[in-house]
């Protein structure tokens, strides 16, 4: 073999060794990102926000509660939120498991951590800024920071367009109906009252002194709402409406403004759905 054929295996063996180091120092490199991989959902919103970035591949268990989008039904379950399978949830061997401070038990999360899980928790979330900001941290932790950002900027549009709009209609007093035996409904601190009032609203139990108060049927005949919003979930149906109906003095029923509303764009939102929620009432309240 001649000197010249020499130098060029020599010169191609070098740049191999330095092709091979440069992919292993990449891998290392992503590596320490530490995006999950496999990721246990306990709550709703956080299920449908993984989708919503595009993660849904690394989600390997949801709660049974966990319905949006139609693919997350498909998905292993892992119980309630309040009562999850903890078993259940290892074996799935999550690298990171997912709860909020509202929904899930303090001691649920210090179970999960004493098994060796990493757990995040979110805080509860008051308004539409709250909802935004975790999603932007959720997208964050995945990897997906431009994506999360994209779709919050789209919703912070659509949220200030309703805003703006609803100044040119008279206010509409409302009473939101969470819970009917007993009758419960949602006051200041809540997404649900940042609805209403975004939309045009005004919520006659705004003012109460904690944020899901119990509500007498006598204050709602006193303040006289112009609608009644029967948020659909547990013991809310349609037939809830024919329960108002004899209360015909009411202005919601000498109206026939008695409304429902599915429970799912107004009690465990993402922003997209939290901004469909405002859109949804606002005409409710308007048209």
């Amino acid at each position: 073999m001649n000197l010249q054929k020499c130098r060029y295996l020599l010169s191609l063996i070098i740049l191999l060794l330095i092709c091979n180091c440069g992919e292993e120092k990449i891998g290392r490199k992503e590596d320490k990102r530490g995006y999950p991989k496999r990721i246990v959902s306990l709550a709703p919103s956080i299920t449908e926000s993984l989708y919503l970035l595009g993660v849904e591949d690394r989600v390997v268990g949801v709660t049974v509660y966990c319905k949006y989008p139609e693919q997350a039904k498909m998905k292993d379950k892992v119980g309630t939120l309040l009562t999850p399978n903890l078993e259940r949830i290892y074996s799935l061997r999550p690298d990171l498991v997912l709860a909020t401070r509202e929904g899930n038990r303090e001691k649920t999360i210090k179970r999960l951590r004493d098994l060796g899980l990493k757990v995040f928790v979110f805080d509860e979330r008051r308004d539409f800024r709250d909802i935004c900001n975790q999603f932007l941290i959720l997208g964050k932790m995945v990897g997906k920071r431009k994506e999360a950002m994209s779709i919050v900027n789209e919703a912070k549009k659509r949220f200030l367009k309703i805003k703006r709009k609803a100044i040119h209609f008279p206010k509409v007093k409302v009473f939101w109906e969470i819970g009917a035996r007993p009758l419960v409904t949602v006051a200041k601190g809540t997404f649900s009252d940042q609805i209403i009032r975004t939309a045009g609203g005004v919520n006659i139990a705004h003012r109460s002194q904690v944020r899901y108060p119990r509500y007498s049927l006598e204050e709602v005949i006193r303040k006289d709402p112009d609608v009644i919003i029967l948020v659909e979930m547990g013991d809310i149906t349609s037939e809830e409406i024919k329960s108002w109906q004899r209360f015909k003095d009411l202005s919601a029923v000498k109206n026939r403004r008695i409304y429902t509303i599915e429970a799912h764009s107004v009690c465990s939102p993402t922003p997209i759905t939290f901004v469909k929620g405002v859109e949804e009432v606002f005409h409710l309240l308007h048209y």
